[in-house]
């Protein structure tokens, strides 16, 4: 089973708003009640992934927009031993740059980067 950490801010929730609170949250992104589905349904092992404290109104809007995820910030399958950073095989998140082993790309990559919801806007 492959496990999968994704970021709920901007990728779960609309958040063009920024930051308006613990327990404040758009409306779902676009397509995310699918992707998530389609994600449980391959198999995946779904952890949400946020800097979000995990209280009962987040997991009241999980419920409320049928939003499918096994764990909130953490996994049980993880060893004792790591520090904070969840293992999974993939990470989603909409403010995340791809390594691919060139520093340079990544640099260049860092330097133009702009979150979707910020293009959007242009």
């Amino acid at each position: 089973m492959k496990t999968i950490c994704i970021d709920f801010d901007g990728v779960i929730h609309d958040y063009s708003n920024g930051w308006q609170g613990d327990d404040v949250f758009g409306k779902p992104v676009e397509g995310a009640k699918e992707g998530l589905k389609a994600l449980k349904d391959a198999g995946w092992t779904i952890i949400l992934f946020t800097t979000r404290k995990a209280t009962g109104k987040l997991y009241d809007f999980l419920a409320e927009h049928d939003l499918t995820v096994d764990y909130v910030n953490w996994n049980p399958n993880q060893p004792k031993n790591t520090s904070g950073k969840l293992i999974a095989d993939v990470y989603l998140d909409d403010r995340g740059v791809c390594f691919d082993g060139d520093w340079k790309k990544a640099i260049e990559l860092i330097s133009a980067f702009k979150p979707w919801q910020e293009k959007q806007k242009e």
